[in-house]
């Protein structure tokens, strides 16, 4: 008769988890390392298309009865690129085209739609067609052509014999009117998203007076996720209550809508009527 030896003597041989075993181990970091290369290529690559399209300005800059400031803020994470836009330039009939866009999305993807919309309009507004048709064709290309991207807007020119702003826009946030100490968001005419549909666009204007202040800015500088759009944007109203100079006006948005801690894009343009 045999012996049973008790369970606990019985050796059982060790078996390592094949998660921890070194060749599992040194494959998993090798993807990892590869993956974090690919991302990190991918971020310069859309930080330097970003950079070629977009024109960054360190100190206020003069257009047709305009003193213009323009600031362009990247996302507190390293690896999120948008596609936030602007335009202002003096135009052959004598206005000043005024444009923001915010392409959705971030990294290569988002900055190739940015630079498709930015030089589309560029070519555009040359037409001469008011606002309101150019954000219609805006939205064609996207439509058609760029049918994986949505998109917001702002288009429009200001004319500096009358000072009036003629504006359209699509789903974009307003722009907000600093005169005599108050601030208030202008009234947007109807439109929606880039991409979204079909529907028509409106056009609305805006008199302006010499020592008004129009900010223009893209939903990363007052979107939070601790705060929804509109505390954003009443934070901006009152920061920039009295504003004259375009430069202080950034400033003071900047510090009120605390762009140090965003997980998106942020472009803001502030200009003074001359």
């Amino acid at each position: 008769m045999i012996a049973e030896a008790p369970i606990s003597a019985i050796a059982v041989p060790a078996q390592a988890s094949p998660a921890t075993t070194p060749a599992r181990l040194a494959g998993s970091l090798a993807t990892h390392s590869k993956l974090a290369a690919e991302l990190a290529q991918e971020r310069h690559t859309a930080l330097e298309l970003q950079r070629a399209i977009l024109p960054l300005h360190d100190e206020p800059f003069d257009l047709a009865g305009l003193r213009v400031a323009a600031r362009y803020l990247p996302a507190s994470r390293a690896s999120r690129v948008g596609g936030d836009w602007y335009i202002t330039a003096d135009m052959p009939d004598g206005t000043v085209l005024i444009a923001i866009g915010d392409v959705g999305g971030h990294g290569l993807a988002a900055a190739a739609g940015m630079a498709r919309l930015r030089g589309a309009l560029a070519g555009l507004a040359f037409t001469g067609e008011p606002p309101d048709r150019l954000v219609g064709w805006l939205n064609d290309l996207v439509w058609h052509v760029a049918a994986e991207h949505t998109a917001t807007v702002i288009v429009g020119f200001f004319d500096p014999g009358t000072r009036v702003l003629t504006w359209a826009q699509a789903g974009h946030p307003p722009p907000v009117l600093a005169r005599a100490g108050r601030a208030m968001p202008l009234d947007p005419p109807r439109g929606i998203v880039l991409g979204a549909g079909k529907e028509r666009y409106e056009v609305a204007t805006a008199p302006l007076q010499p020592g008004d202040l129009l900010l223009l800015y893209t939903d990363g500088l007052v979107e939070r996720r601790d705060c929804g759009v509109d505390d954003g944007v009443a934070s901006l109203v009152s920061a920039v209550r009295g504003a004259r100079e375009p430069e202080r006006a950034i400033s003071a948005a900047l510090s009120a809508c605390d762009c140090a801690d965003t997980d998106d894009d942020a472009c803001v343009v502030a200009l003074a009527v001359r």
